[in-house]
């Protein structure tokens, strides 16, 4: 009866250890490198329109401005939206040489992202459409590349996720869903630069004005109510292109502490996960169940795992050292945010943001 139990409880131990190695193996698989926007080349890219959403951004845009305005040809335009902000961010804006313009007040049916975009793409002509996040800090040939690639897949979204810049300790619990989102993307697995997914990442993404107008916008019934209104473009246009930051192009997401941090990712994880390929899902969530778990089927594969997340956590952004030594507590406030994330949706809550209450549920 003990053999018996003995041999039960070591198959029982070989099973567990198998599955989180194949759990483990999709975290390196699904990042298995980071990508970033092509060199310049020698033949002159097309004119480029860089539109910047921005409501209550007065702190991030003198991150952005100076850079975007040194690399700005004498065809490109390059407005900030000013989406009636509370604070300085037109005065900004105008004082770092940028256009501003300030849409009507927000309708029905839209959220104040696609509005801010549509306007600003619609005050435009230049053959290049870029949107850019307030937050993003450039690199200084930004411009230039992304319209290179641009007019290499001209019937593509081009999209760039940024290296996330830490600098508070409560940012480096964003840095779990950074990872999650570029795992989930599908773009950075092996043999994945090869082909184009349907998803994109928000804060950089750039396409040429008649893709843009061919599928309506951000003026699409279905994109101006999705707060996930990249994937919606990307979705529209049926084929995008996906590039990482590191080392030259970041962002500061969520600096005001840990409750806009939770605001921000609820509003919009869970709804990325809906749209993103279904073994992308699988594999990410192995990855982190992996991660959830291995350590409690066996205290030795601690260390494997956290050097594992030390390794692709800076492959997303700036990780400490103690987030990776640490990283079950990463886990938990990764697993609540999911799940509140999951629950809005499913019931249609809301969520604040920037004092407007945002609709979990996509279209």
């Amino acid at each position: 009866m003990l053999a018996t139990s003995v041999r039960t409880g070591k198959s029982e131990a070989v099973v567990d250890l198998v599955v989180f190695a194949l759990g483990w193996s999709c975290g390196w698989l699904m990042l298995w490198t980071t990508r970033p926007l092509p060199g310049l080349t020698d033949r002159p890219r097309p004119t480029v329109a860089v539109v910047i959403p921005a409501r209550d951004e007065a702190d991030s845009l003198p991150h952005l401005l100076p850079v975007l305005v040194a690399q700005l040809g004498p065809h490109d335009e390059l407005v900030v939206v000013d989406d009636h902000s509370t604070d300085d961010t037109a005065r900004i804006a105008a004082d770092l040489g940028a256009s501003v313009l300030q849409p009507p007040d927000l309708p029905d049916g839209w959220l104040g992202k696609p509005h801010a975009c549509w306007h600003g793409a619609s005050s435009t002509a230049a053959d290049t459409l870029l949107f850019v996040d307030a937050d993003v800090r450039p690199a200084d040939d930004l411009v230039d590349r992304i319209a290179i690639t641009i007019d290499t897949y001209p019937d593509d979204v081009v999209s760039v996720q940024p290296w996330h810049l830490t600098e508070r300790p409560s940012e480096q619990f964003s840095l779990l869903c950074n990872i999650t989102a570029l795992m989930g993307s599908g773009a950075f697995a092996p043999g994945a630069g090869r082909r184009s997914t349907t998803v994109a990442f928000g804060p950089v993404l750039g396409l040429r004005r008649d893709v843009y107008e061919r599928v309506g916008g951000h003026a699409d019934p279905t994109i101006r109510t999705m707060h996930t209104e990249d994937i919606g473009i990307a979705r529209a246009v049926g084929s995008a292109r996906l590039y990482t930051g590191r080392p030259d192009t970041a962002f500061r997401m969520y600096p005001n502490g840990l409750g806009q941090l939770v605001s921000g990712w609820t509003r919009s994880i869970a709804t990325g996960a809906r749209f993103t390929p279904w073994w992308a899902v699988i594999a990410t969530l192995a990855w982190v169940a992996s991660l959830a778990g291995g350590w409690l089927v066996e205290p030795l594969l601690y260390p494997v795992s956290a050097a594992q997340l030390w390794v692709l956590g800076r492959r997303a952004g700036s990780m400490h050292v103690l987030t990776a030594a640490l990283y079950p507590l990463a886990v938990a406030v990764f697993v609540w945010i999911f799940l509140r994330s999951a629950v809005a949706m499913l019931l249609g809550r809301q969520v604040a943001w920037k004092g407007r209450p945002v609709d979990a549920r996509p279209s």
